[in-house]
């Protein structure tokens, strides 16, 4: 009996104290943990911190971009590609789409890339179309009613106005070139 009562006594007291050191060892690595983490972080904002004092501002980028191409900014984002930042600003014009490459350091543009809007010819096949007004009052002529929708739509390099009217004696759908004003499309619903 004395043997069990000794066996229990020590076992529980192994136990008790293999848990002791199990729970001391696991604090230990927890705050070693913490620390390692807060390290981290306070290495991230001090590197955060010397990245700001040396970076341009985005308002400085969009400046310098303004300054090398007129239009307005789409967008502009920060990147870093093998250990190179730089800014990459987008401007829109009427002219062109461009990407500017800003060096995020310095303010060097490294590169403009463009693409030409090929809105020179759009632009001068709009300047012939006829106006909304001018396709309604065909439409009002041709049928009398309302019109109910209109819009004006390009289709293989060709402008018409499609004009939906509600009549009396019902619905009225058409297509009309927007520059010779000849009727295309004709559909009658009663």
């Amino acid at each position: 009996m004395k043997k069990m009562l000794i066996t229990g006594i020590v076992s529980a007291g192994i136990i008790l104290g293999g848990t002791t050191i199990v729970g001391a060892s696991m604090n230990g690595n927890n705050e070693v943990i913490m620390k390692d983490e807060a390290m981290k972080s306070e290495e991230a904002v001090k590197t955060k911190d010397v990245a700001s004092k040396y970076f341009l501002s985005v308002e400085k980028a969009k400046e310098i971009a303004l300054s090398e191409q007129d239009g307005h900014i789409d967008s502009i984002d920060l990147e870093n590609e093998d250990g190179y930042s730089y800014y990459e600003v987008e401007i829109e014009n009427r002219d062109a789409d461009y990407e500017m490459y800003i060096e995020a350091f310095t303010g060097e543009v490294l590169k403009v890339d463009s693409d030409d809007n090929d809105n020179h010819e759009e632009n001068k096949a709009l300047e012939n179309i006829i106006s909304v007004e001018e396709a309604k009052e065909i439409a009002i002529d041709k049928f009398s009613g309302k019109v109910m929708k209109i819009e004006l739509d390009e289709d293989d390099n060709r402008y018409e106005y499609d004009i939906e009217l509600k009549t009396k004696d019902g619905k009225v759908e058409m297509t009309i070139d927007a520059v010779t004003e000849d009727i295309l499309e004709l559909e009658i619903e009663d």
